[in-house]
C-alpha cells in the first residue's frame, strides 16, 4: 500500500473526521488490492471551474501535477464517469485523446485504475477511483466490484456532503430562489425578453427586471445568461 499521507483539500476536517474518512476508503482499498485511492466532490458552483473538494493519497508530486493542469476538467475517466452510473475502468484507448495525461499516470504507477461516479441534489458528483501499478482489471474481478463501488461511493458522497456543509451553502435565506423567480429563470432560458416575460406573466417589465436582478444577487452572477446556467447546474431548473 501507498504510504503517502492523505490528503484533504479544500475543507477543513477535524483530525477524528479526517481519520474515519480515510480509514473507510483505505480499507477499502487494501482489501481490493489497490494501492492509491481517491475521492472528490466537484460542486457546479461555476461552469467552467467547478469548485473541487475531496482528498486521496498520492504521491506529492502526481498530485501537483493533477491539480496544477486541472486534469480534472480533462480527465476522460471522470468525463465518462459523469456520463454513466458504471463504473469506468481505465484503458489506453479511453485516454486516446489524452495521452499525455495517460503517459504520466503510467509514470507515477496509475497503470490500472477504475472510477465510480455518483450524485446528489444541486448536481454536485462524487468520483470514487483506486488505481495501482499492475494486473489488469479482468471481467470477473469488474463484475464483482461493481456493486461495492456504487455502495462505497455513495456512502462517502453522504458524509461528504454532510462534512462540506452543502445543504447550507445552497440553502441560506439569502439564496433562496422564488417561485416567481424561478418562473422568470425559466421563460429568459427559453429565449424571451423582458417585455415577453412581462405579457406571459402579466406583469410589468419593470417588474421582470426586478426579480431578475435579484436573482443575480443571490445567485452572485453578472448577468442573466450565467444566472441561468448556474440555476440549471445547480438544480434550481
Amino acid at each position: 500500500m501507498n504510504i503517502s499521507r492523505p490528503i484533504l483539500y479544500g475543507v477543513n476536517l477535524t483530525d477524528v473526521q479526517e481519520i474515519e474518512l480515510v480509514d473507510i476508503i483505505s480499507s477499502h482499498a487494501v482489501r481490493l488490492g489497490y494501492d492509491y485511492y481517491s475521492f472528490v466532490l466537484r460542486i457546479p458552483q461555476s461552469l467552467t471551474r467547478p469548485k473541487i473538494q475531496g482528498f486521496d493519497n498520492y504521491s506529492e508530486g502526481w498530485r501537483s501535477y493533477y491539480v496544477r493542469n486541472e486534469c480534472i476538467l480533462t480527465d476522460p475517466a471522470i468525463q465518462q464517469a459523469m456520463r454513466s452510473s458504471k463504473p469506468v475502468v481505465w484503458t489506453e484507448k479511453l485516454y486516446q485523446q489524452n495521452k499525455i495525461l495517460w503517459q504520466e499516470m503510467r509514470r507515477d504507477g496509475h497503470s490500472v485504475g477504475i472510477t465510480q461516479s455518483c450524485w446528489g441534489p444541486q448536481s454536485v458528483a462524487g468520483f470514487l477511483s483506486f488505481s495501482r501499478t499492475s494486473d489488469a482489471i479482468s471481467k470477473a474481478e469488474l463484475k464483482e466490484l461493481e456493486p461495492e463501488l456504487r455502495e462505497l461511493s455513495l456512502s462517502l458522497f453522504t458524509r461528504f456532503y454532510d462534512l462540506y456543509r452543502l445543504d447550507e451553502t445552497y440553502n441560506t435565506e439569502d439564496q433562496i430562489i422564488t417561485l416567481r423567480e424561478r418562473e422568470i429563470l425559466r421563460w429568459t432560458g427559453d429565449g424571451k425578453t423582458a417585455e415577453d416575460i412581462s405579457i406571459i406573466l402579466n406583469i410589468t417589465p419593470r417588474t421582470v427586471h426586478f426579480h431578475m436582478n435579484n436573482v443575480l444577487n443571490k445567485l452572485i452572477v453578472s448577468n442573466k445568461v450565467h444566472a441561468v446556467m448556474k440555476a440549471h447546474l445547480i438544480g434550481l431548473l
